[in-house]
């Protein structure tokens, strides 16, 4: 063997010796561990990546049943508005306080409506009949009067509305201000201001409102009224049925004032 082939047999030694001492320095159990965390990496990625899929596939029946119950409760509390009645019964004058510690007079065959508990934006009332009302003052819940052809708008008043079936319709104002939607038109009334409110008209006109409320006070007052109409308010004050044989004497007219009696034939 000559120099060149020892040389050459000599450099293999050399690097198969350097790999040896390569592949011994490399830590098998180390590397062994590495790996194993690196694949437990990726499960956990895998598994946290469908699990993300997962509650994103369960959040939109979620969502949609959320919404549903909270429709269906809400639409439910609505529901589950409770009314009350107050009755005046021919012949009685009833007063009451209502929830939000209004007061109303309730004149004789007069009905009133109400909510048990008023609304947070509101405070709502339906009547039939006569009524005189002094309304607590609320800023953020406005009280409405609902008749059959007036929507009244108030904060703190005092007024009396009349709507008996078949009568003309009414409302004086005593103190305050009110806002009247009727026929179409928005109305303001100003303290000793009358609206009257016939089939096809609305008026306003000054009168003395007291010639109004006495019947609270079980006095009534009468200026120029035909008889007819006083006659009407005879038959549900008294609970009787007054004829006239005559109808030209309900077209007269009377002025006056009286209190009430125990018996009608003393009228």
């Amino acid at each position: 063997m000559n120099n060149k082939e020892l040389e050459a047999s000599f450099r293999k030694a050399k690097a198969l010796g350097d790999d040896i001492r390569e592949m011994e320095s490399i830590d098998a159990l180390a590397a062994y561990r590495q790996s194993q965390m690196k694949i437990r990496g990726l499960k956990r990625t895998r598994l946290h990546n469908q699990l993300i899929r997962c509650a994103a596939f369960l959040a939109i029946p979620l969502l949609l049943a959320s919404l549903i119950l909270g429709y269906l409760y809400f639409a439910e509390s609505e529901e589950e508005i409770r009314y009350a009645e107050v009755i005046s019964t021919m012949g009685t004058v009833v007063r009451y306080e209502l929830p939000d510690h209004s007061v109303v007079w309730l004149n004789s065959g007069s009905k009133l409506r109400y909510p048990t508990v008023f609304q947070k934006d509101n405070r709502n009332v339906e009547l039939t009949g006569e009524a005189y009302f002094q309304v607590s003052r609320d800023s953020l819940r406005p009280f409405y009067v609902q008749t059959s052809r007036q929507n009244i708008r108030v904060l703190g008043t005092s007024f009396n509305v009349r709507s008996y079936p078949a009568d003309q319709e009414y409302t004086t104002l005593e103190s305050g201000r009110v806002s009247i939607h009727c026929l179409g038109q928005d109305c303001l009334l100003r303290p000793g201001e009358q609206l009257r409110l016939s089939d096809t008209s609305v008026v306003i006109v000054p009168v003395r409102s007291e010639n109004y409320i006495g019947w609270k006070n079980q006095c009534w007052v009468y200026d120029n009224c035909m008889l007819k109409e006083v006659f009407k308010d005879l038959e549900r004050w008294y609970n009787v049925q007054i004829e006239l044989e005559d109808e030209s004497i309900g077209l007269r007219h009377f002025t006056g004032n009286f209190r009430r009696y125990d018996n009608i034939n003393t009228v």
